[in-house]
């Protein structure tokens, strides 16, 4: 008995999914027959034949536009989901599908079966995917259009509370989708759109409403003097109340919404409005649909990977020995003729790390900002050095001074000079306690864990992205220094190697490292640097002395840890200015605050990178 009343409910709940709409169009088609006379249904017919050719080309237009938006919609999601489908591909499918669903009803169904039709190399469950995400990130992009409307319009339809609160969730939203895009309902996982993309959508959704509104309101008969600041939120209004019953066209709850919302105009004239309006905007459309729907476009194919990886011999050439973060952190490659970039990406943007590996970063510009735009991102170079980013800027990229790294000459270096005498003292304090640093020949794994863990509970977890992250596999790879106090190690300490130099890598030490432990890891480092005949040893990263930009600066002071500052400039180093590059402002600032996060959240963020650079990081390292 009970197998037969759940077969039952299996079954009533499809037949009820199209009845129950079937049925709230019919109370409100019955409604609307008892508002207006025969008398009205004569003027409706009037009033149409009132209205000239100018109308009916400017609606058309404004409709253009409208599905110009909608088809966009489209392109974000396939970005988002990686189809491989073309930008004009994806725009003109989605806008056919939506055509044809907001006239036969059941949007979500028939928008997936038109994709699944038209897009070939698409299943059916990717089709029924992309349409229920477009559906469901308009219907975000439209409550938080219509709360915007609804405080700064004339007419009050949504109650101010209930227009923040909206707003209130939608930032929610936008501030989950920063900290964390992974979302799990239901035991399972979705991955929420980027915030290039909300704002995407957002902005799609203001054009494509407003010009169906204004298609609206200009095939509205003279009589009509209601102004478009009125009638935007009106449609709004009627236009939720349709997609939220689900009826086919939003028959029967648009109109009615409009009659009750605009209650001071004649019912025949809003009415002879909205059957020109359906005329444009719903046949017109589902008619041009049907027939894109007898045309093949080529097979959608998955967006192609930049590449495996960086190989060692990339890495061992690299201008920049700091490039061996790559090993750690993912990166892959992105080449334009004679240029090749490392590239890494965060939940918001697509980075470009350091200098070219090869080329001039000018001719990759482009390909990078393809990259990042075909999956939602901004795009940014990250630490760049001068002579890349004035060749940027001249390519109309924004640049910013970042930080500066600190560089030595090992065969120069001397522990001479007034500059040395903070240095010299832990050098001193180092001896005194007999401490022995030494380049590592077999990795002590088990000796140097330990040591990590007991850093990591003295200044907490390791950061992410940009930061020193203890793995026995990469560090392999590095050349790593160990410091012995009475034949016990009590720290260590890593460095990136190229062809041209050597670059600081990850730094710890254990609880009880005597003083100077660590500036003594660091003169073993370069002694054998100088006895190598290398004149270039990076420190990486220190903050910039002072810069113009106020919050920047603000930044800095809050997430710099001013010890690890002082250790490092304690050597005399000199420094070399690094900048972050990026198409617009905006998107800097955003990359460069998703690098924070990044940093902050690695668990958020699997890629982890290089050193114990000060990238918004409060290490208390000494």
């Amino acid at each position: 008995m009970q197998y037969v009343t759940n077969s039952l409910r299996r079954r009533a709940l499809p037949v009820s999914k199209i009845i129950l709409p079937l049925a709230i169009a019919g109370i409100c088609l019955w409604v609307l027959h008892q508002r207006l006379d025969a008398g009205a249904m004569n003027e409706i017919g009037s009033a149409l034949q009132q209205l000239n050719m100018r109308q009916w080309v400017l609606a058309a237009l404004a409709t253009g536009v409208s599905f110009w938006a909608i088809g966009r919609y489209d392109v974000i999601i396939h970005r988002h989901i990686g189809t491989g489908c073309s930008p004009r591909q994806a725009g003109i499918v989605g806008a056919a599908s939506i055509a044809l669903g907001q006239l036969l009803g059941m949007g979500a169904v028939v928008g997936a079966l038109v994709r699944w039709r038209m897009l070939k190399g698409i299943s059916a469950a990717q089709a029924t995917r992309i349409a229920l995400t477009v559906t469901g990130w308009f219907f975000f992009g439209l409550i938080g259009v219509f709360a915007l409307v609804s405080l700064v319009g004339p007419v009050v339809i949504l109650p101010e509370m209930a227009a923040f609160l909206v707003i209130l969730s939608l930032i929610a939203i936008a501030l989950r989708s920063f900290l964390n895009p992974e979302l799990t309902l239901f035991g399972r996982c979705f991955r929420l759109l980027s915030l290039p993309a909300l704002g995407g959508i957002l902005t799609l959704t203001l054009i494509d409403t407003a010009a169906a509104a204004l298609a609206l309101w200009i095939l509205m008969p003279q009589g009509f003097d209601a102004g478009f600041a009125i009638l935007f939120p009106v449609y709004l209004a009627a236009l939720t109340a349709a997609l939220i019953t689900g009826t086919p066209g939003g028959v029967g709850p648009f109109e009615l919404s409009l009659l009750v919302f605009l209650p001071h105009w004649p019912e025949a004239e809003l009415m002879s409005g909205i059957v020109a309006f359906r005329l444009v905007y719903y046949a017109v459309p589902a008619v041009i649909a049907m027939m894109v729907l007898c045309k093949s476009f080529p097979a959608c194919r998955p967006a192609e990977q930049m590449a495996t990886g960086i190989t060692e011999t990339l890495i061992a050439n690299a201008p920049r020995a700091e490039t061996g973060v790559c090993r750690q952190n993912g990166a892959s490659l992105i080449s334009s003729g004679r240029t090749t970039l490392a590239v890494t990406k965060t939940h918001q943007a697509q980075i470009a790390l350091f200098d070219p590996l090869r080329g001039k970063t000018r001719d990759a510009l482009g390909p990078l900002k393809a990259v990042a735009r075909g999956s939602n991102r901004c795009a940014m170079i990250y630490k760049a050095s001068g002579r890349h980013a004035a060749a940027c800027r001249q390519g109309g990229w924004k640049v910013f001074h970042i930080a500066d790294e600190a560089v030595l000459n090992p065969v120069m270096f001397t522990l001479e000079g007034p500059a040395l005498r903070q240095l010299r003292r832990k050098l001193r304090q180092a001896d005194r306690a007999s401490i022995i640093a030494r380049r590592a020949g077999d990795l002590p794994v088990h000796h140097m864990r330990a040591i990590d863990a007991e850093w990591q509970a003295r200044s907490g977890h390791a950061r992410g992205f940009s930061m020193g992250v203890f793995c026995p596999d990469y560090l392999r790879h590095r050349r790593v220094y160990l410091a012995y106090h009475e034949d016990v190690i009590v720290g260590f300490v890593s460095f990136h190697v190229s062809a041209g130099e050597i670059c600081l890598d990850l730094m710890r030490t254990g609880a009880d490292a005597p003083d100077g432990t660590m500036h003594a890891l660091i003169m073993a480092a370069i002694s054998e640097a100088a006895t190598e005949g290398r004149t270039r040893l990076s420190l990486a990263a220190l903050p910039p002395r002072s810069h113009k930009n106020l919050v920047f600066s603000v930044i800095l002071r809050r997430f710099t840890d001013a010890g690890l500052s002082r250790f490092k400039t304690c050597f005399a180093p000199v420094r070399v200015p690094l900048y972050a590059l990026s198409p617009s402002w905006p998107g800097m600032a955003l990359a460069l605050l998703d690098v924070a996060r990044a940093v902050h959240l690695p668990n958020a963020n699997p890629a982890h990178t290089h050193n114990e650079d000060y990238e918004f990081a409060p290490h208390r390292q000494t």
